[in-house]
């Protein structure tokens, strides 16, 4: 009895397998469908970041996508974005189709000052919240 037990068990562990491990997957969405790494993020329910990580993993070529670069390297986009219209690096990453880690990187080459995060992603506080102003600023919190 134990012995039909193994293959049933191994069969549910590649089940359980994410799509990430496989290079075939990741080269044909990436390449074939020319989606971002942070839409096959969203397909899969993780960060680009972690996308990039099993690329370089199983050495799925990437290309330089140009609009994301030309963004990227124009100061001008990024103090619009993040000083003006104060949206979120994970909001500007979103936009151009890059992980919050590239747009934090860039904001730091162009000597644009980091704020520190006073609400998650998901509208929640973050590390500094006192309660009060978030509830003044946090009107897009309210909103979803």
């Amino acid at each position: 009895m134990s012995v039909e037990a193994e293959p049933e068990d191994e069969a549910e562990e590649e089940e359980q397998t994410s799509p990430l491990d496989d290079p075939e997957f990741l080269r044909e969405k990436y390449h074939d469908e020319d989606m971002t790494q942070g839409e096959i993020g969203e397909l899969v329910g993780v960060t680009a970041s972690t996308v990039s990580h099993y690329m370089k993993k199983h050495d799925v070529e990437t290309d330089s996508r140009g609009a994301l670069d030309e963004r990227l390297d124009d100061p001008e986009f990024l103090r619009e974005k993040y000083i003006e219209e104060e949206q979120t690096m994970a909001e500007i990453a979103e936009e151009v189709g890059c992980s919050d880690g590239t747009v934090m990187r860039r904001l730091h080459e162009h000597d644009i000052e980091v704020r520190r995060s006073s609400r998650g992603d998901d509208g929640e506080a973050a590390e500094e919240d006192d309660g009060e102003e978030t509830e003044a600023s946090g009107d897009e919190a309210d909103e979803e």
